[in-house]
């Protein structure tokens, strides 16, 4: 069924475009531009594994050089995906959720290595024999060491279904179906990624800077990076999801429980474009080898340095052009998946290469470590930086 919809659908698009070409005054528009070699590769590619839409942003020489959709953002109503198509961006948010520590942190004279629950109001981490041994610091949660338990391991909340509080999540209480959240191990000891070190950060955040999580990220970090089309919004898709990429599951099906619902924004919530996500890698880069009013370089450079292993910054995972984790690597980058969504977004230390992509087409992750559709992002990947014979 999706290969017959999505080829009416490209040959509608291709009619669309041959027609529009034949007006001599037509305004030239993203989804009448013929594709580029390039491009046509990527949408064969596409094609190629049945993924529905994706929308890509591809930074060359230090700025933005394209940025377009390909496919289609609904397959019910053949809407074209787009450069402006929303998508939760999934854990890529945990890296402005990172930046967004970092610079709290230094404005409040706030060390990362302060044991957090000096700054959690309402909650703390609850005391067990591991953290009598060593306190949860902000370090440790940056950097994924601080040994918390997932507070959603099954991906809580469809658009239909009731909200938990916050403080529920973390308590583990009703309408939440988690355990409490809880120190595993020793905090310190050991890299696991870690959903719930970034919960008690947004915990951490409200508090320290007694703003909601969305008003701080607005003003810390989308403000100055520019990203006008980005939002942690919850509810805004809910009357009308025109404007957002409609996240499939493997059978082609829209997602039962997506887009994805949850108290918890900080991990992986915030809604946002390839090409917004390319501005917030180019403002980093920038900062990161000169100045921007994103963050301070000393800070930059704080969340771009191994912390917990060699791969791993307080930010991002480091690696190569391919987006695999390589000790002293040239590339910054970090990875998302989530019920129907699934995207990466990269630069290069220099700010020259980069690319975001973001495609909606995932099985549930809460359930599967397989997800077969991150082939078409890695191949993406690559194609790209052929083309622009990126370093590695």
């Amino acid at each position: 069924m999706f290969r017959d919809r999505q080829r009416l659908f490209d040959g509608a698009c291709a009619a669309a475009i041959f027609c529009l070409a034949t007006v001599p005054l037509a305004m030239p528009t993203e989804a009448a531009t013929p594709f580029s070699e390039l491009q046509q590769q990527i949408d064969t590619l596409r094609q190629t594994h049945r993924i529905p839409g994706a929308s890509i942003a591809v930074i060359d020489d230090g700025s933005i050089s394209w940025a377009r959709g390909f496919g289609v953002a609904d397959l019910a109503s053949g809407r074209p995906m787009t450069a402006d198509t929303l998508f939760q961006a999934q854990s890529i948010t945990k890296t402005l959720t990172a930046l967004a520590t970092v610079k709290l942190l230094a404005i409040k004279g706030i060390a990362l290595d302060e044991p957090v629950n000096r700054y959690l109001e309402d909650w703390t981490i609850p005391e067990n024999g591991y953290t009598a041994r060593v306190p949860v610091s902000f370090r440790m949660l940056l950097n994924h060491t601080a040994a918390l338990s997932n507070p959603y391991p099954d991906g809580c909340c469809g658009p239909k279904e009731t909200l938990p509080t916050m403080q529920q999540v973390l308590r583990g209480l009703p309408p939440a179906n988690n355990e409490p959240l809880t120190v595993e191990r020793i905090p310190g000891s050991r890299f696991d990624y870690c959903n719930g070190c970034y919960t008690v950060l947004q915990m951490a955040l409200e508090s320290i800077s007694n703003q909601s999580f969305q008003a701080l990220m607005q003003e810390l970090v989308l403000t100055p990076s520019t990203m006008s089309r980005s939002t942690f919004n919850n509810n805004f898709f809910l009357n009308d999801n025109s404007s957002i990429a409609i996240p499939y599951d493997i059978d082609d099906q829209p997602h039962p429980r997506a887009p994805m619902r949850h108290p918890i924004l900080s991990t992986g919530l915030m809604w946002s474009t390839a090409s917004d996500l390319a501005r917030f890698n180019l403002a980093f880069a920038k900062a990161l080898n000169s100045s921007h009013i994103l963050i301070e370089q000393p800070l930059a450079q704080q969340l771009s340095i191994p912390s917990s292993t060699d791969t791993r910054s307080l930010g991002f995972f480091i690696g190569n052009r391919n987006a695999d984790s390589q000790a002293r690597g040239r590339y910054l980058f970090h990875s998302g998946s989530g019920n129907g969504y699934l995207s990466l977004s990269m630069i290069s230390l220099d700010g020259d290469n980069g690319a975001v992509i973001l495609i909606n087409k995932a099985p549930n992750p809460w359930t599967t470590t397989n997800i077969p559709q991150f082939a078409f992002i890695k191949g993406s990947l690559e194609l790209i930086g052929d083309e622009g014979e990126w370093p590695d």
